[in-house]
């Protein structure tokens, strides 16, 4: 194992321990230039296993290289010290709503015309179309002037050569001129405002958000004046919050607005409301201007105004006392509650004065709601149970100007929505099939993805049978994903909703993930589609979305990952191999992965081995050895003849003429003749020796 300055290798210096033989597992090697050189040398004597190893690289790298830089000022640099050989780093510099970055140099020394700085004007932060700025290549030890990029997003470059230098490379700092919106980022606590995306025209790349939370507000509304954004692009979002920090968001109904329609009135609930513009890289208009109102709410009550998004909880407040001239209003909404269950612990109001009010909504937002049977709830009787069947519930209490009382107390509890789909939440491995949400209409608050994901796929489609959703409500989205975790995902078609089918999908990845989601309100049939998967031919495997061969030695079947390595006794001479070609008869290869038929060694003489083996066998102790290596019987003797025609006096013959005749038969006529002989031998003794006793007998009756 060497370690080499370069690719061509011709300066190469041997590594600690090498060369390495034997039976024992060296441990890892490390080239610090970046560039080995493996060997390996066998003699003409004995075979061996030999040998396998992987190797990894460690790629030289920049700080935050590879990173989409959006401060709106900052830094970028090589690093501390003397950079390496083969550095390959880049930078996007995409400040949001900039229009335009200046970098400054406050160090430079390169190799000069091997190391270079580049620095390029793009029009977005994908960089597909960047043009170089002017001076750019920068190379040397002279710090260049300050560069300017007039789009408000830059690309930095640097890449340094296969030979390390001793120089400290480049720093520089950036800063960018952004426009922001008019109170962009502010908090907004007065009872009504206005907020706006500034006078005339907007920029590229404007992201703006305003938060309004007036104090003590219970709802608010949003209304437009003017209106006028690229229909495609630049669009306003309007979101519910459970407070000023707006951690938890809901968008409201029609949310995000862009073209020329002035939207209709927006009303938010919760009492803070969150507004956000962004814009991309091209086509401003005019914009908007809007206005905003709050209602505060007079109620004492903790946890009054607030959309309650626990599972369960209580409303009212001890010690139960009801004050005059009280407006209050709890929303309880539970994320995915298919109902809320309301029930009262203690009740005592104004008869006719005093009003609890239960009604169940579409949202959070209750801007439309419906009063549940039973309601309003007035007097000293404990209501019973009161059901919201949408899962969010919207309990008001309003008092009059006369006398107190005790008011009232309760708890809710909710019943939440689990996924509905078939298969959803699982990973689909087989080559065809099927995903749906299910018999019959899909339930409310459905949050089903399934991921497709044959194995060894070249390419998964997925072809809708029918589609029935809620139009822009109940939504499909589909993604090509780059692995079975999904965790780096690109949208393909989405969202997708109504009733139109749209043309078969296609992952060129073979990996797919479907979701799909649907509001409280209205349930359609939903949606069935089926996938199927291509794949390689026999003896090729995927690899980045394209078929490759297997090398010589390997091979590969059906639907095959990976490709396999040919076992000892076979060997594939040939690239994209389906199947590995077994040794012949009376030879063997003790190998894996041959990839030539003269790794088939013929079998020396007296051993014999079938086709595919991996050693010969020595010949029976029946058989005898042939020059060829083949193990053959030896020639039979014709068989005896048949013992229903020998007679006594044929077999008296024989048995007398044994002793003089076997060793002779046994020589000339064959082992066979012998051996008959020998085993007649014993029998015929007794044969005499009983026809003696016999005659003696006789003579002396």
């Amino acid at each position: 194992v060497f370690s080499c300055p370069d690719s061509r290798c011709s300066l190469a210096s041997e590594v600690s321990g090498s060369p390495f033989s034997g039976s024992s597992v060296p441990g890892p090697v490390v080239s610090s230039t970046g560039v080995m050189r493996v060997t390996f040398e066998s003699d003409v004597y004995s075979f061996a296993e030999g040998f396998e190893a992987s190797y990894e690289s460690a790629t030289p790298s920049c700080p935050l290289s590879g990173t989409l830089l959006t401060a709106a000022s900052g830094s970028v640099s090589d690093g501390s010290g003397p950079y390496p050989a083969n550095l390959d780093c880049s930078w996007i510099i995409a400040p949001p709503g900039a229009v335009s970055v200046t970098l400054t140099f406050t160090a430079f020394d390169t190799q000069a015309g091997l190391d270079l700085i580049r620095v390029f004007s793009c029009p977005d932060s994908r960089c597909s179309l960047a043009s170089e700025v002017s001076g750019s290549p920068f190379s040397g030890s002279s710090v260049p002037g300050p560069v300017v990029s007039s789009t408000g997003v830059m690309k930095v470059t640097m890449t340094s050569g296969a030979s390390f230098s001793s120089l400290n490379g480049f720093a520089g700092v950036y800063t960018s001129q952004v426009v922001v919106c008019p109170l962009s980022g502010t908090l907004l606590t007065a009872a009504s405002g206005s907020i706006s995306d500034g006078s005339g025209p907007y920029q590229d790349n404007m992201s703006c958000s305003w938060i309004i939370a007036p104090l003590g507000a219970i709802s608010i509304t949003l209304t437009f004046a003017t209106f006028s954004t690229e229909a495609c692009c630049d669009k306003v979002r309007v979101y519910s919050c459970i407070d000023s920090g707006c951690g938890d968001t809901f968008e409201l109904a029609g949310s995000p607005f862009s073209g020329s329609l002035v939207p209709n009135t927006i009303l938010s609930g919760t009492g803070v409301m969150k507004v956000t513009f962004i814009s991309d890289e091209s086509t401003a208009l005019a914009g908007f201007e809007a206005s905003y109102h709050s209602f505060r709410s007079s109620c004492p009550f903790r946890e009054s105004g607030e959309v309650l998004t626990a599972s369960n909880g209580s409303i009212g407040d001890g010690p139960f006392t009801t004050y005059t001239n009280m407006n209050c209003q709890w929303i309880i909404a539970p994320p995915g509650a298919a109902s809320v269950t309301l029930n009262f612990t203690a009740f005592s109001t104004q008869s006719g004065a005093d009003f609890i009010r239960v009604f169940s909504c579409q949202d959070s937002s209750c801007s439309t709601n419906l009063e549940l049977p039973g309601s309003p709830f007035t007097g000293k009787s404990v209501p019973g149970p009161v059901t919201s069947s949408t899962g969010v519930m919207e309990v008001t209490l309003t008092s009059g100007g006369g006398l107190t009382a005790d008011g009232f107390r309760a708890f809710y509890q909710s019943t939440l929505v689990g996924p509905e789909c078939p298969f959803s939440r699982t990973v689909l491995k087989a080559v065809n099939g099927s995903i749906s949400d299910g018999k019959g209409d899909y339930g409310p608050l459905s949050d089903c993805y399934w991921i497709i994901a044959p194995d060894a796929a070249l390419t998964t489609t997925l072809r809708f049978t029918s589609l029935s959703t809620e139009l822009g409500k109940d939504v499909i989205y589909i993604y090509s994903c780059c692995n079975v975790s999904c965790a780096c995902a690109t949208l393909l078609v989405g969202p997708l909703s109504g009733n139109m089918i749209p043309a078969p999908v296609t992952s060129s990845t073979g990996v797919l993930m479907v979701t799909f989601q649907s509001d409280r309100r209205i349930q359609f049939s939903g949606f069935e589609a089926s996938y199927w998967a291509t794949y390689c031919r026999a003896g090729e495997i995927q690899r980045g979305g394209s078929c490759t061969q297997c090398p010589l030695g390997y091979f590969s079947g059906d639907f095959a990952a990976e490709c396999t390595i040919c076992p000892a006794g076979a060997y594939s001479t040939i690239q994209g191999a389906s199947t590995c070609t077994s040794c012949p008869a009376n030879s063997f290869n003790s190998y894996r992965g041959s990839a030539s038929s003269d790794t088939c060694l013929p079998c020396i003489k007296g051993t014999y081995s079938p086709a595919g083996s991996t050693s010969c066998f020595d010949c029976s102790n029946q058989t005898n050895a042939a020059d060829t290596g083949l193990c053959s019987s030896c020639k039979r003797l014709p068989i005896l003849p048949r013992w229903d025609i020998v007679t006594p006096r044929i077999v008296v013959r024989i048995l007398r003429c044994f002793r003089r005749a076997c060793v002779v038969h046994f020589l000339w006529d064959g082992w066979l003749w012998g051996l008959v002989l020998v085993a007649l031998g014993p029998g015929a003794s007794e044969g005499r020796s009983g026809s003696k006793s016999r005659h003696e007998r006789s003579r002396k009756r």
